[in-house]
């Protein structure tokens, strides 16, 4: 199920849910590790998945991740990929990297929450021409959410 669906039913925030995921599950890491995350992520160069999510709509984009710099109180995610925007890095309180089941399928996402608990966007692990997530972004994730947990 959708984290989104099981925070609106039992009238909760999204960060609660994982929270009350299996441990084995989730690693939680402080926002303000956001620019670097970000950064990194750009540098691999192969796709990820960034997912915003409202009540309206789901919106995906496949690609690799923009190059972004904070200006203006944004970090600004600029680039040639279809995919640029604005975001509110300090109103990130939280990143969860996330590794679960969804549809039958194994999943590794991070989830940037804000202060309410709320998703701000998600960004999931690639998968390659057969399906299969991308290991050395799996690695990579994994590394750097051992580094900064809380």
């Amino acid at each position: 199920m959708i984290l989104e669906q099981l925070a609106d039913t039992h009238q909760c925030a999204v960060a609660d849910v994982i929270e009350c995921l299996p441990t084995a599950l989730w690693q939680k890491m402080a926002g303000n590790c956001f620019v670097e995350l970000m950064t990194a992520i750009h540098q691999w160069q192969t796709p990820v998945t960034l997912i915003t999510h409202s009540n309206d709509a789901i919106l995906e984009f496949t690609g690799p991740l923009p190059a972004g710099e904070v200006g203006h109180g944004f970090f600004n995610l600029h680039g040639s990929t279809g995919l640029h925007g604005h975001l509110r890095y300090q109103n990130c309180a939280a990143i969860y990297w996330v590794e679960r089941p969804f549809m039958g399928k194994p999943t590794a996402s991070l989830i940037f929450c804000n202060q309410a608990g709320a998703v701000m966007f998600k960004i999931f692990v690639g998968r390659d021409d057969h399906g299969q997530l991308r290991a050395e972004q799996i690695d990579a994730l994994r590394a750097f959410a051992s580094k900064e947990a809380q």
